[in-house]
């Protein structure tokens, strides 16, 4: 026995609806893996002349899973302490003084995710920070101790 209706309608998913044209192939989406925060170090030198791998803003917003603007905004608000290395101000073509690069270390981004993983906040889509002003001193605290263990 014919089917009738899903004659009619079967090629309903190969063409546009009332065209001639066919529709794409839908493609099955590939599935980026999310690049590590930790591939791109930058060797500097600290003042007591040891060798020590930085990370800049991007990593440190990678590793908290949020986008570099909201970082800064944070840093601006002071909901995130600033950051404890950074280049020296350079003066762009215009004559303008632009800030250098906000850099991290390793130990500095680690800390800053376990804070961030035991208050909860890792995967969140919002942080409160009215609620979370602990985690600022925690990241404060933590960064200004890993700092002098690296310049001793």
């Amino acid at each position: 026995m014919k089917d009738y209706i899903d004659e009619a309608f079967a090629d309903l998913d190969e063409y546009y609806p009332n065209s001639k044209r066919k529709r794409r192939e839908v493609s099955q989406k590939m599935v980026a893996e999310k690049p590590e925060w930790d591939v791109r170090p930058t060797q500097k030198t600290l003042p007591n002349g040891t060798q020590i791998d930085m990370y800049t803003i991007n990593a440190l917003a990678s590793a908290l899973n949020r986008p570099v603007h909201t970082l800064r905004l944070w840093m601006k608000e002071g909901n995130l302490p600033s950051p404890p290395y950074r280049l020296p101000t350079k003066v762009d073509s215009s004559g303008k003084e632009r800030p250098g690069r906000r850099l991290y270390s390793r130990r500095m981004i680690e800390s800053a995710v376990e804070i961030f993983h035991r208050a909860g906040l890792l995967h969140t889509d919002r942080v409160q920070w009215s609620s979370n002003r602990q985690v600022t001193q925690e990241i404060a605290e933590s960064w200004s101790k890993i700092r002098e263990e690296e310049n001793q």
